[in-house]
């Protein structure tokens, strides 16, 4: 699709063109077959002098390809390539192109163990939260300052001989504190835990209680 329609298809079925960290650029078109560009949700209007996300935020670190962008042009808009690079292309151009979903992070003041947590945030939101990018861990700086316990359950376990997500992703964004990212962790060190004091991430034993954050749509 055109940018502008594929923005309105993200916004018919998702939330909106997705918003690209640069750490995330190269992991985005990884696995891409269908061309060399994708639509992202960047883009710069005749009226503007300003790269701008979807959301309205203005652009100010992207990894642009070579010698762009062309800030000459009156209106483009900005993709991801199998190059891992941002190039500015013409916005009528037929691409694919990738949306986003936003999750609300949400405190839950009771006391659970690890497989506790996950049932509850599976019945009520989405899933135990998934701390992976310092936006959201952010956001649980601020909402942890309710929590009754000094720990609070994320969504991150040792098994099958990695540190994983409970979606299945694998571990890239990490949060550990000094030290604590064990590679054959004990039985009682194979579930995650954020410490609000230290807002760092540490392993405990999935059978103690503590507060949890949910994610939902």
């Amino acid at each position: 699709m055109k940018w502008s329609d594929a923005q309105q298809y993200c916004k018919n079925h998702y939330d909106d063109l997705s918003t690209v960290r640069n750490e995330e650029l190269q992991p985005l078109t990884a696995n891409a077959q269908i061309t060399n560009y994708y639509w992202i949700g960047l883009r710069k209007t005749s009226l503007s002098s300003q790269w701008t996300w979807t959301g309205g935020e203005v652009a100010t670190d992207v990894m642009w390809e070579n010698s762009e962008p062309d800030y000459n042009l009156e209106f483009c808009c900005a993709v991801g390539s199998s190059s891992s690079k941002v190039h500015n292309v013409d916005c009528d151009w037929s691409l694919p192109f990738y949306c986003m979903e936003v999750f609300e992070l949400i405190l839950v003041r009771q006391e659970h163990t690890w497989e506790e947590a996950v049932n509850y945030c599976r019945q009520k939101y989405k899933d135990l939260a998934i701390l992976n990018s310092d936006e959201m861990m952010k956001d649980a700086k601020v909402t942890s300052t309710e929590a009754l316990t000094d720990d609070v359950w994320i969504g991150l376990r040792f098994i099958a001989g990695n540190w994983v997500w409970v979606n299945g992703e694998n571990l890239q964004y990490k949060g550990w504190s000094s030290g604590e990212e064990l590679q054959c962790p004990a039985m009682n060190q194979r579930c995650a835990v954020l410490n609000r004091n230290s807002m760092l991430w540490k392993p405990v034993d999935c059978e103690q209680r503590f507060n949890f954050f949910c994610i939902n749509k």
